[in-house]
Order: structure tokens, then sequence, then C-alpha cells
């Protein structure tokens, strides 16, 4: 722990809803930052989740090696089970007394690092260049195995870099499109049935001795922007999530965790559910989009958007 403060020392490794900027490695893509900052309401620091839910911990932010748009799985940074990504957990000399993972998203929407190569992703590997650009289509049908294979790499470098952290894994969860009164989430965009990510994950945490945030338990979507990254409100009903599977785990006081949940989501009907029954989004006039500049957004039964 911090020697000056004896408060842990967290470090967070995510994608795009992790970044902030000033607070990410030089040279990892960030997404809140300028305008998306204003859009979002999430203006500063504090408006975070990971900031929010360090806070609670009674905790001091190490690291944040988030990068927009990356993958768990590919070959080479910035892959979240590259070394690089990684290293990039310390900071000063200091390792991390916890680490927190948050991160998939980018995976389940590309349907596997193919897609992602061939559809020019913002954050491709460069060994994975080499193939001519294309629209993206459906999964490969082993994407969820495949993502679930780089998990366990990724977890694998993690115990190995900081053998005495706690290392605590979120399962993805559903976002809902500002202002809709109605879940949003794309469920099967690509063929590849996304609580299959979620099961990868649990798994690799429990063949790991890893802990879980198991943020899909929770049966809520939380608000955001774009239906993917989140509003400021969005932010802290993520936190109010987290801090509760770690509350029911004896990692934080109840008190917080209950304070926070209250707060996220009095006055919302955040429930989840599967609005769609095909087997995959393509073509699928509902579908915001599908290809490159793929969104995990059905209005097929939107409310209101405001």
């Amino acid at each position: 722990m911090s020697a000056s403060s004896c408060r842990p020392l967290v470090s967070i490794l995510g994608d795009s809803i992790s970044t902030f900027a000033g607070c990410n490695p030089a040279g990892f893509d960030v997404f809140y930052e300028g305008q998306r900052c204003e859009a979002t309401g999430v203006t500063r620091r504090e408006d975070t989740w990971w900031q929010i839910l360090v806070d609670a911990i009674g905790g001091e932010l190490l690291a944040n090696g988030s990068f927009s748009g990356s993958m768990v799985e590919g070959a080479g940074f910035p892959a979240a089970s590259s070394g690089e990504r990684i290293a990039a957990l310390s900071r000063d000399d200091k390792t991390p007394d916890i680490v927190v993972v948050f991160i998939g998203i980018n995976d389940y929407g590309w349907g596997g690092t193919a897609n992602q190569a061939a559809g020019r992703g913002r954050a491709v590997p460069d060994a994975a260049l080499d193939c001519e650009p294309r629209i993206a289509q459906r999964a490969a049908a082993d994407a969820a195995e495949c993502f679930e294979d780089a998990y366990g790499a990724m977890l694998a470098g993690i115990r190995e870099s900081y053998p005495e952290a706690q290392v605590w894994c979120c399962t993805l969860c559903p976002g809902r499109l500002l202002h809709s009164e109605a879940p949003t989430f794309i469920r099967r965009l690509r063929g590849v049935d996304f609580q299959l990510y979620n099961r990868s994950i649990r798994k690799q945490v429990e063949s790991h001795g890893c802990k879980l945030i198991d943020f899909a338990s929770f049966e809520l979507d939380y608000e955001a922007l774009d239906g993917t990254h989140p509003t400021a409100r969005g932010m802290r009903q993520l936190a109010a999530m987290a801090a509760r599977a770690m509350s029911e785990q004896g990692a934080l006081d109840a008190s917080v965790s209950d304070a926070l949940f209250q707060e996220a989501f009095a006055g919302t009907q955040m429930q989840s559910r599967d609005i769609c029954e095909k087997p995959d989004c393509l073509e699928c006039s509902f579908a915001r989009a599908t290809g490159n500049t793929w969104s995990l957004v059905c209005e097929k039964e939107l409310a209101h958007i405001g």
C-alpha cells in the first residue's frame, strides 16, 4: 500500500468507458475528452465510474491503463492481453494492491480480431493489419471461445506481474440510450450471444483465483449517451453496482454502496431485458449500425429520444 497514506493503490484496466483526459498513459487513445465530456456530463475525473469506486474503497489511483477501442484479444498492443497493457498498471516503481478489470465490449462488438482488423478498428494491433479492409460481418463461430482464451491470458499476465494484488473483474453490462424509457441494448449483434462473453469472464475469473464484479447479475442497464459510453449518471450507476458487488464480498462498507446505489438509480426504471429474438442484427432495419461503425443500439422499442 501507499507508504504515505496506507490507502490501497488501485489500477484500472479497461477500454473507452474507463478513459479520461489526462488520466491514461501517454499515447493511449482516450474517449472522454473535449466535446465528448460536455455531451456526456463526465467533465471531471471525479465523474468517472472508476474514480467513484476508488473513493468508495478508500483507495488511491495508481494507474489507469485503459485504451479507447481496445479489445482483450489481439496480436499485440493495444490488446489488453499484451505485456504493454499489463505493464501500464504500475507506475513510478509502484505496483497495485488492487486491479479492477472492465473490458470486453469491443470484443463483443467486433466479434473477434478478424473483423476488427478488416474493419480497421480504432485500436488494431499493427501485426493484424496485413489483411484486406472490408465491411465487418458475422462473428466467427468460436468468437466467444477465442475471447475466453485471451481473457485467461490477460489474467495470467496480471497474476504473474502483480502476484500480491487483488484482481476484480467486471462482467459486461448492457447500456441504454440516453432518454430511452425502454432497453436498447443489442444482445446478438454479429450472431454470438452477449452472455457467452460474460460466461467466459466468470469462468476465467474463477480459474485464476480472481474476484468477480458481476454487473450482468443485477439485470440493470446503465444510462449511455450513445448506448455504450456512460453519461455522468451512467458512470454513477456502474460505480454503484461495482461497489455493491464488492461490499457483498466484504471489500467495502455496505452503507457506502447502499448510498451510491440509491442515488444512482433513484427515480429510474433501468431493468434490463432481451428485446429481440433474431439470431443476429445484420441488415436489420432496427439496428442503428452493424458494420465498421457498429453501434449496440436497437431502435425497436425506443419510447422517447430527447
